[in-house]
């Protein structure tokens, strides 16, 4: 079997992996010999549900001795030999690099501390790697020497990791709801040497005190990753920042790639906030657990703009963790854009089966399957053309007397050739005149 035709095979039955990442994980079962599901997860950020999907389609060339580890058989040995599978890199975020003397250290101060990651917190411990990685970029990027620096939530101890990276910081806040994991922060800062580092009992559903709003030069978090817990986390985040522009949140969201269309989502949120996302640093952090997402998480380097704001904030009693189970949680996918046309030949917009066929190719340029249509004439003239979508609908009205047309189209995966709607709609009605609006 040639190479291409393996990955190939591949692609098509697990899908959400390009051909370089299904190489990478052939080079590290090449390579990397006898490892368990979750290490490999974890190395890859690949979900767990995709490398089970992964690992059967491979299934003559592994070993069958143990159902948690994966590894290569004689026949696979030989087979990825002669392949010769490239590397790939996983993530940029493993190019800063660690002192493993620091990294020693921050491990012995990880295994002090002893309390188990709270699954009603969505408590994912990250690597030490990954804790060190969070405190050197942000160190790297100017946003901490001399600087007011807050922790929203902080079960990683990146607080600690900067210490340990030798900070210059003016101050350190944490703000969490976990207690225990406050007074191991305080004592061991204390410890350390450093007694600009505070502690805050907080809950982020509750309101942030006046002697703590717009205090800050920079906030990192990594809230639970639901729709609500990012947008309430996002809010407080902006509320902690001093005011203006040019203030930084470093910002973490995991998602499986099964379903990316989640990451739309959350820049959409970003984008409402008026964030400029300076940066992007795919599976940056990795934890042990929550291998559904591939136990790993992205960064977003966040920066406010003049025009930056919270939005208007969630009840107090909106559910934010991924086990409190709630409809609104399973976070679907929605694209949706209205536009308004003008100054359209009142010609056709008086006659049904011309205006049909302008709709059926605009229908059929952007990819949307028709599976009922309806049709009501207005007295006097107009029609409202209904078109019931395989992925949701689109509603069309006219008005001959303005030579006027409303779109209104919804659909629940990502509009095929967005970008060039406006243009489609001008060609089909022969006018320039369009306003074109994309709804959240």
């Amino acid at each position: 079997m040639q190479k291409n035709e393996l990955i190939s095979k591949i692609k098509r039955a697990v899908g959400g992996l390009s051909e370089a990442e299904i190489e990478g994980v052939l080079y590290e079962l090449l390579f990397g010999g006898a490892m368990s599901n979750n290490f490999l997860v974890q190395k890859t950020g690949i979900p767990k549900e995709s490398l089970k999907k992964l690992k059967h389609q491979i299934a003559e060339f592994l070993e069958k001795s143990n159902a948690d580890l994966i590894s290569l058989n004689e026949k696979g040995l030989k087979l990825f030999g002669e392949m010769g599978p490239n590397r790939y890199m996983w993530s940029l975020g493993d190019l800063v690099e660690i002192d493993p003397d620091k990294l020693k250290i921050f491990k012995t101060i990880r295994l002090d501390y002893q309390k188990a990651a709270s699954r009603e917190l969505d408590q994912f411990y990250a690597t030490p790697e990954t804790s060190l990685r969070k405190a050197a970029i942000m160190m790297g990027r100017g946003e901490v020497d001399g600087k007011d620096v807050a922790f929203l939530g902080d079960d990683d101890l990146v607080s600690l990791a900067l210490i340990i990276l030798g900070a210059k910081f003016r101050s350190v806040s944490v703000f969490d709801v976990d207690k225990t994991l406050l007074a191991f922060i305080e004592g061991k800062s204390k410890e350390m040497g450093n007694h600009n580092v505070h502690i805050y009992y907080y809950d982020c559903r509750d309101e942030i005190k006046k002697e703590h709003a717009n205090r800050f030069d920079v906030v990192q978090t990594d809230p639970p990753y639901t729709r609500y817990g990012v947008e309430l986390f996002l809010n407080r985040s902006l509320e902690l920042l001093k005011s203006g522009a040019g203030r930084s949140i470093f910002f973490f969201y995991g998602n499986s790639q099964l379903s990316s269309e989640k990451f739309l989502k959350i820049q959409e949120i970003f984008n409402r906030c008026g964030l400029l996302i300076e940066d992007k640093v795919n599976k940056f952090a990795r934890y042990d657990g929550a291998e559904s997402i591939g136990s790993a998480s992205s960064l977003y380097i966040l920066k406010t703009q003049q025009s930056t704001s919270h939005t208007n904030l969630l009840p107090a009693n909106r559910k934010i963790y991924t086990y409190e189970t709630e409809k609104e949680e399973k976070f679907p996918f929605v694209d949706h854009v209205v536009l308004k046309v003008f100054h359209v030949s009142p010609a056709l917009l008086q006659v049904k089966k011309r205006m049909m066929g302008v709709l059926n190719e605009f229908c059929r340029q952007h990819k949307l399957k028709v599976v009922d249509t309806k049709i009501t004439e207005f007295k006097g003239s107009g029609f409202t053309f209904v078109y019931v979508l395989s992925n949701s609908n689109l509603t069309v009205h006219t008005w001959p007397e303005y030579e006027a047309v409303h779109f209104d189209l919804v659909t629940c995966s990502p509009i095929y050739n967005k970008a060039v709607i406006a243009s489609t709609v001008s060609a089909l009605f022969s006018t320039d005149s369009i306003e074109i609006n994309f709804v959240e």
